[in-house]
């Protein structure tokens, strides 16, 4: 592993000077990261809260709600893209530190469970919108807006204490 890690350091020693010397080139990654963050993070939160509510909600407005769903895919893939890029480009930056992290580590697993529920959320959406209005889907629904949330708060969590180590 180490060897990985030092080969993949030297190749990105370019980039990794350039984001430690240039305070402006650091500042405008990290401000698009936590952009990102925010505009994927803040509608993906807004329609799980949204969905939570759900069960107050009558069988017309239900549908009407999971057609509407639909549209907070694309802001919230579009965040999320930003995310990634500037989150490889920290990574490169700071190669010999992050890769060996066990909270990096963490951070991308929960970063994985999170894509992985999206494409659940969206499943459960698709099932909806093709008519399937059976309480498991509702149910399905409601707890991938469920997990959603929490590992939204959980990849933020493990980020910031990544950024504190």
């Amino acid at each position: 592993m180490i060897s990985i890690v030092q080969s993949v350091a030297g190749a990105a020693r370019p980039w990794s000077d350039l984001y430690s010397d240039s305070s402006a080139v650091k500042a405008v990654v990290v401000f698009l990261h936590l952009g990102g963050l925010l505009a994927a993070g803040g509608f993906a939160l807004a329609a799980d809260r949204a969905t939570l509510r759900l069960g107050r909600l009558t069988e017309m407005e239900r549908l009407g709600f999971i057609r509407e769903l639909g549209e907070t895919h694309r802001p919230v893939l579009a965040g999320l893209a930003i995310v990634i890029l500037t989150g490889v480009a920290m990574l490169l930056a700071d190669v010999e530190t992050l890769l060996p992290s066990p909270v990096f580590w963490l951070k991308m697993g929960g970063f994985a469970l999170l894509m992985v529920n999206g494409l659940s959320l969206q499943r459960a959406e698709r099932r909806l919108n093709g008519g399937t209005h059976t309480a498991r889907a509702w149910r399905s629904l409601h707890l991938a807006a469920l997990r959603s949330a929490g590992l939204w708060f959980t990849v933020l969590f493990l980020g910031t204490l990544l950024a504190s180590s």
